[in-house]
């Protein structure tokens, strides 16, 4: 196998992580950080709401989903500027396909919990202070996202499976 066909195959078997901070410092840190966790493949930064919405619509430059693919996993800042984290989810509680998502900040006494829940954020978290702390987070979403990718796969192999035998067609 080349060197591409290895990298397309351990993006498609890892977790498309698009992380999403206004701090440099942070994106950098992450990036190192996540490393460490094998199933993680981070695909992107961008640094605030209304570029992470840009990436998520595939508009501004980031229609081309071999260079720029969907996420399955969002790490979003609550606080940044132009659109923050809930303005983000606010966006995504509108949509049919979305990643999950670990919304995260600094401040989390500022973050209202269950507004973010509800508009489709998978857990909210402090920002993790170390990297066994990071990990744990991760672990805490990686069976999840496997199990619901594993679902979609499987419920797409039954419906081609159905009209592969035959049956009535829609």
């Amino acid at each position: 196998m080349n060197h591409k066909n290895k990298a397309m195959s351990t993006l498609t078997n890892s977790i498309r992580t698009l992380v999403v901070d206004d701090s440099l410092d942070e994106c950098a840190l992450l990036s190192f950080e996540l490393k460490a966790v094998t199933s993680i493949a981070v695909i992107g930064f961008v640094h605030n709401g209304l570029e992470a919405i840009h990436y998520l619509r595939g508009t501004d430059g980031s229609h081309d989903r071999k260079a720029f693919p969907y996420p399955d996993l969002m790490l979003l800042d609550f606080s940044m500027p132009k659109a923050g984290g809930m303005e983000v989810l606010k966006f995504l509680s509108k949509q049919s396909h979305r990643p999950h998502v670990i919304l995260w900040s600094n401040t989390l006494d500022q973050v209202n919990v269950p507004l973010a829940l509800e508009l489709g954020a998978d857990r909210v978290h402090k920002k993790p202070s170390s990297r066994r702390e990071l990990i744990e987070i991760m672990r805490e979403l990686e069976a999840e996202i496997f199990n619901a990718r594993s679902s979609v796969y499987s419920s797409k192999n039954s419906a081609q499976a159905v009209c592969l035998s035959g049956h009535k067609h829609h």
